[in-house]
């Protein structure tokens, strides 16, 4: 009777160990996929953490514009943008740009003033020179339309000029700075990056150096020379909050149809609950 109880006692025992083995076997074989999965995700991630573009920071609009400029914007919002919008809206469509970042460049460069003229000659609302108005077909720099039409077609040229290499939306901000400092001393920028062991291709990058361009240390060697290279990093900071305030106040499709001569904010703001001289910006689209 003992040697048979030894005997089933064993039995059991075998038995018990092959169980454990077996359920040991499938949680072994479990864990083995899923750190393979996780291996995998985490292979994939970093390999697309260095293929995606990367997106340029927010713009503070409060550090860029002042309270001034932001009433002075919405005064204009209601008084002189809603003459031109529709033409902002087809220039963009024709270029393949954003319509609210050519009406935002367009309010940096005039306040959407037809009739703006700086000392230097440049005259409209997107303030072409008479070179690049003769290379565009535009005769009367006056006209809005056609200086609209005129200065968003001179953006896309820059922008097409700019190396495939540099993403959107980092190649819309330096298409952005050619256009105000000239695309030579963009290419100039972007050769000091590399020597700077900064990124040519990301405009953040482009930004610290774009300054230095006025400094006889840097310019006199490279190509183009001396450039007051402060302007277009100012340039496109202030497009970009533009466009921010134009994000938060307007829709893709909405249009400005009231407000009277005195820029009062009647019914378009009225509608929507805003207050547009208090909006904090928190982020931007950057396009």
């Amino acid at each position: 009777m003992g040697i048979f109880l030894k005997w089933v006692g064993s039995l059991l025992f075998i038995g018990l160990l092959v169980s454990t083995h077996i359920v040991f076997s499938k949680w072994a074989e479990k864990t083995s996929h899923r750190l393979a999965a996780i291996k995998s995700h985490i292979q994939t991630e970093n390999i697309q953490s260095l293929t995606r573009p990367q997106t340029s920071k927010p713009v503070q609009v409060r550090k860029i514009l002042s309270h001034y400029d932001r009433k002075m914007f919405f005064k204009h919002l209601l008084t002189r943008f809603p003459k031109y919008q529709e033409y902002f809206h087809n220039a963009a469509q024709e270029h393949d740009l954003p319509w609210k970042l050519l009406a935002s460049q367009a309010y940096q460069e005039s306040h959407w003033n037809r009739r703006a003229r700086s000392p230097t000659g440049v005259r409209g609302i997107m303030m072409l020179t008479r070179r690049t108005a003769a290379s565009l077909g535009i005769r009367n720099r006056l006209d809005p339309m056609k200086s609209i039409h005129g200065g968003a077609e001179y953006l896309a040229i820059m922008e097409k000029r700019i190396p495939t290499a540099v993403p959107i939306p980092d190649r819309r901000f330096l298409a952005l700075a050619a256009y105000n400092v000239g695309l030579g001393h963009i290419k100039d920028a972007r050769t000091l990056a590399l020597r700077k062991s900064k990124d040519p291709n990301r405009w953040p990058d482009i930004m610290h150096v774009l300054p230095l361009l006025s400094q006889k240390t840097y310019y006199r060697s490279l190509q183009y020379g001396y450039a007051r290279g402060e302007e277009p990093v100012a340039y496109v900071q202030r497009i970009r909050a533009y466009q921010v305030l134009l994000d938060q106040t307007m829709s893709e499709n909405s249009l400005v149809t009231n407000g009277d001569e005195h820029g009062k904010m009647t019914g378009f703001f009225a509608g929507r609950n805003i207050r547009p001289f208090q909006r904090v910006a928190k982020e931007d689209t950057g396009v």
